[in-house]
């Protein structure tokens, strides 16, 4: 009978020393795609921005007309700074309202993800 023990022990201790558990035999995570300009932040830009900064009314000297325009502004970090801002901060932008979290998160993660263009 002791001998058994010898056999069992073993075993256990080697058993219970893996590193899979269930949760590692599926993957939860979401896939998510980087972020670009062309097909994410433009259209973004164009909706909400493009009225006050474009290249004929340039409000506060800002115009977001293309790529470098609204990188520039993002690195500067005056882009990101406007649009958190809480709701009924003069310098909110876009003016008088404030954009989707949505639409704040997926400029912020393009900055994150090193300012893809296409």
């Amino acid at each position: 009978m002791k001998y058994n023990w010898l056999y069992i022990i073993p075993v256990l201790i080697f058993s219970s020393c893996t590193n899979t558990s269930p949760d590692d035999l599926t993957d939860n995570d979401p896939i998510t795609e980087l972020v670009k300009y062309d097909t994410d932040i433009a259209p973004i830009i164009q909706s909400q921005c493009i009225q006050c900064h474009n290249s004929n009314f340039a409000s506060g000297g800002l115009a977001l007309e293309n790529y470098t325009d609204v990188r520039t502004s993002t690195e500067s970090g005056s882009l990101i700074d406007r649009i958190t801002r809480n709701a009924g901060d003069p310098l909110i932008m876009p003016q008088n309202s404030q954009l989707p979290a949505a639409s704040i998160n997926l400029i912020i993660q393009w900055q994150i993800d090193g300012f893809l263009e296409n």
